[in-house]
This record gives C-alpha cells, structure tokens and sequence, in this order.
C-alpha cells in the first residue's frame, strides 16, 4: 500500500510522537494566552509550571536504544539481455582475483609470459575464475561509463594486481567496451590479517564511490559486485554499501536436484536499506 519510505516514517513510535509533540504545543498555546491575562497574580508560578512541563517533555522523549532493521527489496535476477540493458549502471566496482585456469594447467612461467604478452587465447580467460567478474562488468555495458577494479597485492608477491591490465585489455579488445576503467597501485588492497583486509577495503570502496561522485556517477547508480575477493575483502564491501541507495550485486547460478552449480551465470542485484527501529 505504502512504498518503503514511506513505510518507515508511518511506523507507531514515530506517530505517538508527533502526536504528543502536536498536543503539548497546543497546551502551551492556550495556556500562553490566559497568563497573558493573569500574569500579575500567577507569575510566582510561571517559571515551575515551565520546569515542570520542560522535565516531563524531556522523560517523555527519552527513547529506548534504538534498533538497526534493514529493509531487503526483492532481488533482480538479470536472465535475459533486455533485463540487464533495463538494470545496467553507469558505475561499476569489483574484485580481481589471482588467475586460476579451469580445466587445463599452465605453468607459472608460461601464465606470466602471457599475462605480459596479453596472450587471450593461451590464458582462455572465460574458462578461468576471471569470468564471473568478465560476466558481471559486461551485463552493464549497456550504460557502463566508469570500472573500478580493486586487486590485491602482498608484501613480498605482486597479488592480483598483475591482471588488472590483463583484464582489462582483454574487454576492450576482445569484448569491445569503451567504458574508463580505474585500477592500479591505488585502487589494490594489501594482504595482512583478514581484520586489516576488512577495514582497508571498506576504505578502498568508500573511497571510490567519493570519486563517483566527483564524475556525476550518483549513488543509485553504481553498483557494487561481491562475487569474487576474500571473504574479509567481501565483508567489507558490504559494509561499505550500508548508507543511502548503494545496490550490491553477485553473479549466481541455478542448481540442480543434487545441489550442484549449473554453467550458466546469472547477474543477481540485491537493493537494501537500513533504517533505526
């Protein structure tokens, strides 16, 4: 009946609220207007009567702890190509994970020449971890105008962070994107203990939704993927996206009867908001 907001601001505590504050100011109006005609005789009693009304306002307002809800919207699975021109975003931020091939082995040496090379087919980039993430930037192609790929990178090995360029050569030459993609020392995240992991990439995030808006992006229209990274390095995205209209996105799938993943991946965008109860 009531959309979301509104819902929230129709909730009891905040009408029985509004309603004493209505009727005090009325009491206080009327009561105005009749010392405004017996003030020599009653002034002794103003200033009490006003401590005392100033001392139940205040234990009448007194709330209890408040409570954070959050208000899940239904998800929106994107099955088909119209679906996800419909929902595509202007922004995007996601993971780049280490490479890993699937179905076939090459060396370190022979991955590393290749990623130097940019040889595509040696790495079969989409039949790597890689193509979730390839998968979730290009169901917003539609509307795509700025990729920030976050990666990681430890003290003594260079992390994700080497197939950033990879990555992202590969959608430009091979998928045809012509979106700006922002990566590099910058936007990649160091490896220490998960709990450090956690709150450098709340900052990372938060920090690039402050450059999103100093390229017109608004909130409603970036989209945050969580699909691969650390589970400290997800949390934190997570939490990142807990204030105004922030939408988080994963790439899932169907399974079957025996609880397995099927090959086909599906954009699934999930819209929340928290709000004190």
């Amino acid at each position: 009946m009531f959309s979301p907001r509104i819902r929230r601001y129709l909730r009891l505590q905040q009408i029985l609220t509004a309603l004493a504050s209505l009727l005090f100011g009325m009491l206080l109006s009327v009561l105005s207007n009749w010392l405004s005609e017996q003030w020599k005789t009653l002034l002794p009693w103003v200033g009490v009567a006003f401590a005392i009304c100033f001392i139940s306002a205040i234990i009448v307002t007194i709330r209890q702890p408040a409570n954070i809800e959050v208000l899940i919207r239904a998800p929106r699975t994107l099955r088909a190509p119209h679906e996800a021109k419909n929902y595509a975003r202007r922004g995007f931020v996601g993971f780049i994970p280490l490479y890993n091939p699937i179905g076939f082995t090459l060396s370190e040496q022979e991955i590393k020449d290749a990623v130097d090379t940019l040889d595509f087919d040696r790495l079969k980039l989409e039949d790597s971890n890689l193509k979730p993430t390839i998968h979730a930037v290009l169901s917003h192609a539609e509307r795509l105008e700025h990729c920030w790929l976050l990666a990681t990178r430890g003290k003594d090995l260079p992390g994700s962070l080497v197939y950033a360029r990879l990555l992202t050569e590969y959608l430009k030459q091979r998928k045809g994107l012509s979106c700006q993609f922002h990566f590099g020392e910058e936007y990649s995240i160091t490896l220490d203990d998960d709990a450090l992991v956690l709150s450098k990439t709340y900052d990372q995030v938060r920090q690039v939704f402050s450059d999103a808006e100093k390229k017109g992006v608004a909130a409603n229209e970036i989209v945050a993927n969580i699909t691969t990274g650390f589970r400290s390095m997800t949390l934190g995205m997570v939490l990142a996206c807990l204030d105004r209209d922030r939408d988080i996105e994963f790439i899932g799938t169907h399974y079957n009867a025996l609880g397995k993943p099927s090959q086909e991946l599906l954009p699934i965008t999930f819209s929340f908001e928290p709000f004190l109860e």
